[in-house]
């Protein structure tokens, strides 16, 4: 049998490929295929959504088909991870929603310059090229830039899940700052307004059982108030357009014929839902603040001296004669108030919620002050900016919404019983949420309530980093009382995007990242958990493999652990260059 010819190197065996030309024609570029199952060589290629093409996945020797391996940081290397699907599918369909949202909303050619870039964004994902530097000019590009050329693997799917999400979102905001008439541009503003707009009944329920909850004097009650408030909290972070690619998220859970007919009451899903709170610390958490206040108002006192009285006005022909220059506050070793700081996740009805358990800290005079965190860019689709904090605000103290629920159907009685008293039709209005805007905006100018949006909350790192990355901001949460983190990204943030042991201490998982007593509050919609009660973890798993990535399960997490302060620590960027005296107008925070 004769042998076969051998096939050159660097060809290939397709004869479509190796058809020879005469040596003075030049090579003709294939044109590009629409539509092809398969590439020249006969392998089908990983189907990639990305718009009207199938685009074959750029094989990288680091892509395993594996699961994540234990305290190894989630990547799209894995391809049985939850990052890998989320790299290849879900966030290349986010990508092609604003797209299609920008060429429905905002004409010219600056905005086919965006989504031009958006499209090769896309691509670039999709078929895991390397990471691109940064072009606009600014500071966050030299830094971005920086990042980027220190990286150990410089693609989509081979650097860490969050690193490349951030660089995607950090992305889609620098065609922002390309092109000047979209310089104030938030691809999903549409949804966020509509977030706000679909929240309005819950956050009317819960508006109406605030005052009760403001005005109580019972400690016992206190504490029960505090720990509902909490787990509001937590089941509103069911409200995340991350998880459902831009689409309005159902609260219940029920379908729309079900919704049509049944009130939203997020006390009621606080009962319904206990079986899915796998770690509730809220109770611990409410001992430590309610311990803590006491002895940081006693420090307070006898560590900050009051300042001294002005100068008496000079006579006439006196010179006039200064008062002593006091420290700025910045240097203090304790806070001149009580503060506790919310770290902000989704906008509308889960900002309410933040918005409203800050007000109960200050009402039943917890803490002195709340400072909200929200981010400076439209950030993971929902996540809440300044513009998002102040939109709610403003709807909230204009609602106006009424809705009469009739009463349930009366239950069968048996025979010998008397039947019940029969339900009154329930009234569901915006009054308390009208009350409540007025009360936030009446802190806000006594500055009961501050909002901050620090450039760290839309950097690629993780929190133990922040120390290094951001020193002034971990100084500043070491004068809080507590800190709420809320929602998964900033969970996985916590633990350092590590596939971690499920069972592991939370202290340990946070890496020396201790500023102040930490809530970690959040529905579970990533593969990233810690602290579970011992067999927990394999018992949802057999009940669904799936279970960590649908935000059905949530946890109440709680670190008491906080690190001193260091003498000699630099307290702020700031000192050194002129003394503000008490009141500084550049840090209004402290």
């Amino acid at each position: 049998m004769a042998a076969k010819p051998a096939i050159p190197a660097n060809t290939s065996a397709n004869p479509v490929h190796t058809s020879e030309k005469p040596a003075d024609t030049p090579a003709k570029p294939e044109p590009f295929k629409c539509h092809v199952n398969e590439d020249p060589d006969g392998n089908k290629p990983d189907f990639i959504y990305g718009g009207p093409f199938f685009v074959p996945l750029k094989k990288e020797d680091r892509l395993m088909d594996l699961n994540t391996p234990t305290n190894v940081a989630h990547s799209g290397t894995y391809k049985r991870s939850y990052a890998y699907h989320c790299l290849k599918e879900r966030l290349p369909i986010i990508l092609t929603k604003v797209i299609d949202y920008v060429n429905r909303t905002k004409p010219g050619a600056e905005s086919q310059n965006y989504i031009s870039n958006v499209s090769k964004l896309k691509y670039d994902l999709t078929t895991n090229k390397t990471f691109e530097h940064f072009t606009a000019k600014n500071e966050e590009t030299e830094k971005w830039n920086r990042w980027i050329d220190e990286l150990q693997y410089s693609t989509y799917f081979t650097n860490s899940f969050l690193w490349t999400e951030c660089y995607v979102y950090r992305k889609l905001q620098e065609q922002c700052e390309l092109y000047p008439s979209l310089a104030n541009f938030d691809p999903f503003q549409e949804q966020k307004i509509s977030a706000v707009t679909s929240g309005l009944e819950p956050m009317c329920i819960v508006a109406e059982k605030m005052p009760d909850m403001l005005n109580n004097t019972d400690e016992e009650q206190q504490k029960l108030d505090f720990i509902t408030l909490l787990k509001l909290c937590l089941w509103a972070n069911k409200c995340d357009m991350a998880l459902t690619l831009g689409e309005p998220v159902n609260l219940i859970g029920a379908d729309e014929e079900t919704m049509a007919k049944k009130a939203i009451d997020p006390f009621q899903m606080i009962i319904d839902l206990k079986d899915k709170l796998s770690i509730d610390n809220s109770a611990k958490a409410y001992q430590n603040l309610k311990s803590k206040v006491p002895k940081t108002r006693a420090k307070m006192e006898k560590e900050e001296p009051e300042p001294p009285p002005p100068p008496p006005p000079p006579l006439e022909g006196e010179e006039m004669v200064l008062p002593p220059k006091i420290p700025c506050p910045a240097k203090l070793i304790v806070p001149s108030r009580i503060v506790y700081d919310i770290v902000c996740d989704n906008t509308g009805y889960e900002l309410f919620t933040d918005l409203c358990f800050g007000t109960f800290l200050v009402k039943q005079e917890l803490v002195e002050a709340v400072r909200f965190h929200v981010k400076k860019y439209p950030w993971f689709i929902s996540d809440a900016t300044m513009k998002d904090f102040n939109h709610l605000i403003e709807e909230c103290s204009k609602a106006s919404y009424s809705r009469v629920i009739p009463p349930p159907p009366p239950k069968e009685v048996k025979e010998g019983e008397e039947p019940p008293e029969p339900e009154e039709p329930r009234n569901i209005s915006s009054e308390g949420v009208r009350e409540l805007a007025a009360t936030w905006k009446q802190y806000l100018e006594d500055g009961s309530f501050f909002v901050t949006d620090e450039d760290f909350w839309t950097y690629p790192h993780v929190y133990k980093d922040m120390q290094k990355i951001d020193p002034n901001l971990y100084r500043n949460f070491q004068f809080s009382t507590g800190i709420l983190f809320k929602g998964d990204l900033n969970y996985r943030k916590l633990m350092g995007e590590l596939n971690t042991n499920p069972y592991a201490k939370m202290l340990e998982r946070l890496q020396g990242f201790n500023p102040a007593p930490i809530i970690a509050c959040r529905t579970v919609k990533s593969e990233i958990i810690c602290g579970m009660p011992k067999g927990k973890f394999e018992l949802y798993t057999k009940l669904d493999p799936d279970w960590m990535k649908k935000g059905i399960y949530g946890v109440i997490q709680f670190c008491p652990k906080a690190e001193p302060f260091k003498p000699g620590t630099l307290p702020c960027i700031d000192y050194g260059k002129t003394c503000f005296s008490k009141e500084c107008p550049v840090h209004k925070d402290f």
